[in-house]
């Protein structure tokens, strides 16, 4: 795969004690000097490979230092960036002054894949920042605590898990579908006799016909799927997403 083509994820820390690096260590579980990749403007990245049962790919998490500030990222980076994960001190209420110059950016950079982190929400504004506040831009800026308190349903990721979750759940633009259970090819059964049973290149063919017709039914509602959800809350775009993720597995499974 070409490195020139992960997408890009920035990750920014508005939290003075926290380093972005901390943040993508947590995700990657890998020592730093590990999977390293250039970024432009002399920046190094850390690639992160996803693999999940419908798809793998790698993408490029980018640590950004709040202070640079965000109109200062390279050109060649944002063409590159489909992601941005900003973290923040829950009980610093002046961050949320700075909310909307990073929905700005993610709206004007076009970027699905937003999500504030913090290591745990407010219940109440006076000791800080709620999950009500904070979800004022749940249309751009989706929000995760990296370590709640509160009990979670059986089954539903929280913490760092649910960020690894999210992330698995999106869908990069340079995702590399993979066939569950093996290749394309079939090998000849025992029939009658000992031999081998073969289809007929006539029915070869058609049932190939068929199946491109198919991909190509399935990468149309993937490209109608991108555009339409920017208004979309993150629970909506993981419905949409295991529906897709059900479409392509009737479309690819194994046959009985």
């Amino acid at each position: 795969m070409d490195d020139s083509t992960n997408p890009i994820v920035l990750v920014l820390s508005a939290d003075s004690t926290v380093e972005p690096e901390s943040l993508i260590a947590k995700v990657r579980k890998i020592p730093t000097d590990e999977c390293q990749q250039q970024l432009a403007d002399g920046r190094t990245g850390y690639r992160y490979h996803i693999r999940t049962k419908y798809y793998e790919t790698d993408v490029v998490f980018c640590p950004w230092k709040s202070a640079d500030g965000l109109s200062e990222v390279p050109e060649a980076i944002l063409k590159q960036m489909e992601g941005i994960l900003i973290y923040f001190d829950a009980k610093d209420r002046d961050f949320l002054k700075r909310l909307p110059e990073y929905a700005g950016f993610v709206t004007n950079a076009d970027i699905e894949f937003g999500i504030l982190l913090c290591s745990e929400l407010l219940e109440e504004c006076e000791k800080g920042i709620t999950y009500k506040e904070a979800k004022k831009f749940c249309n751009v800026l989706d929000v995760i605590e990296l370590e709640p308190s509160g009990e979670t349903e059986e089954g539903e990721a929280a913490g760092v898990d649910e960020l690894v979750q999210a992330m698995h759940n999106f869908i990069w633009s340079n995702v590399n579908m993979s066939r569950k259970g093996g290749t394309a090819e079939g090998g000849g059964g025992d029939g009658d006799g000992g031999s081998s049973v073969e289809q007929p290149p006539a029915v070869d063919e058609l049932r190939i016909e068929e199946e491109l017709m198919g991909f190509e039914k399935l990468l149309t509602q993937v490209m109608q799927f991108r555009p339409n959800t920017g208004s979309w809350t993150r629970n909506e775009r993981l419905a949409y997403a295991q529906e897709f993720a059900e479409i392509f597995d009737e479309l690819i499974g194994d046959e009985d």
